[in-house]
Formats: C-alpha cells, sequence, structure tokens
C-alpha cells in the first residue's frame, strides 16, 4: 500500500538548483563541491545541471555527486546534461524517509539504478518506469542494482512511497532552456577567468620590476 503524499505549496516545498563543473579529484563527503540538500517536513524539487568541461579539461573527469534527503516529503529531481558534456558523468543519492520519489534524467544517461528493497516495491507496483527509461534498459544502457563503470552514471534511491522513472526525450525544451543558460554561466567563467590570469600576469610583472 502506497503512502499519500500532502499536497504541494510553497510553504512545505524547498526548490533547488545546482549546476555542477567537471572536475578532476574525486569528490567526498562534506567536499564543497558535493551538493546536499535535506529537508525534514518538505517536499524537494531540484534541478540539476552537468555543464560540459573547459577545453583544457580531458577525460577522465571525476563524478559529480548530489545528496538529496527528506524525512516526510516526496523528492522530485531533474537531471540535464548540457551539449559538450557527456564525458560529465553524476552520482545521485535519493532518500525520502516517508514519500514517493520522481526523477528524469538526460537522454544520454547511462550507467546503474539501485532502489533499495527493489524486489518488495516491484511486487507492491510501486516502481513505475517511463518508455523511453524502458526502450534505453532493453538496449543494455541502463541496468539496475548492479555495478557502475568508471565512465557511467550511477542513481541510488531509498523511498518509501512510489518510485517513478523517466527519461527526457531528444530535443525536449528544457534541454534547450538549459543548454542557452549554459552558454551564458560559461561565458560569465570565462570573463572571471580571464580577469584573474590579467591579474596574474599584472601582479607578475610588478614582482619582477
Amino acid at each position: 500500500m502506497s503512502r499519500l503524499t500532502p499536497p504541494l505549496s510553497e510553504e512545505n516545498t524547498a526548490f533547488v538548483t545546482e549546476q555542477f563543473l567537471p572536475r578532476k579529484q574525486d569528490a567526498v563527503f562534506g567536499d564543497p563541491f558535493v551538493f546536499q540538500t535535506s529537508a525534514t517536513n518538505q517536499h524537494i524539487r531540484a534541478r540539476l545541471i552537468m555543464l560540459s568541461p573547459f577545453p583544457s579539461d580531458t577525460a577522465p573527469l571525476a563524478k559529480s555527486v548530489a545528496y538529496l534527503s527528506s524525512r516526510s516529503g516526496s523528492i522530485k529531481a531533474e537531471v540535464f546534461r548540457t551539449p559538450g558534456a557527456e564525458n560529465h558523468f553524476f552520482r545521485l543519492h535519493i532518500f525520502a524517509c516517508s514519500a514517493g520519489v520522481k526523477i528524469t534524467l538526460p537522454p544520454s544517461f547511462r550507467g546503474i539504478v539501485s532502489i533499495n528493497d527493489y524486489e518488495g516495491l516491484r511486487r507492491r507496483r510501486q516502481i513505475r518506469c517511463g518508455r523511453a527509461f524502458n526502450e534505453r534498459m532493453r538496449r543494455g544502457f541502463i541496468r539496475l542494482g548492479s555495478c557502475a563503470l568508471e565512465n557511467e552514471d550511477e542513481v541510488f534511491i531509498h523511498a518509501e512511497g512510489k518510485i517513478e522513472l523517466m527519461l527526457r526525450t531528444e530535443g525536449d525544451v528544457n534541454d534547450r532552456v538549459w543548454s542557452r543558460m549554459d552558454r551564458g554561466m560559461r561565458k560569465i567563467f570565462q570573463r572571471r577567468l580571464g580577469s584573474s590570469r590579467l591579474l596574474e600576469s599584472t601582479l607578475g610583472a610588478a614582482g619582477s620590476s
């Protein structure tokens, strides 16, 4: 028997958006590059965006890591992978202790989805997979409950309510929106990097004079 989720409202819902730049080093718990959101009595609505690396950053790159946890609320997570970020893989942990989970993954998702008490939830018909997700799983790009390789994504789910797994289709309007956002953010990062290099060269010239 699935549990009922209380109606959503601005007061009992935490909306979060996080952009991830790829890194060379593996992230560890407590690292500022590990995104963590925990709620006691709130639902969580999260958008996680995997950005493309700088031209100087070559593969292999470390996986970006995100933890989403709610004690009594449901969790809805959307993961976006921007153009050029095909080798930017991620590890997503979701803990919904008393409610359900809905995850929408990028079209290029490949790797594992591990669900706590998978057999029990499946017997109770609490797991639902979208058509695109099932198709990619049949093609071997997605596996349930196995070990991931270095060049694969990872999703770990612990939920007491229903679990819905979706795969965004190619050309989805949201992907185009985040692609434009990625280009804008990239310009900001490039300007900051240019300013930093200019400052370093100025200080270096001053020190040598």
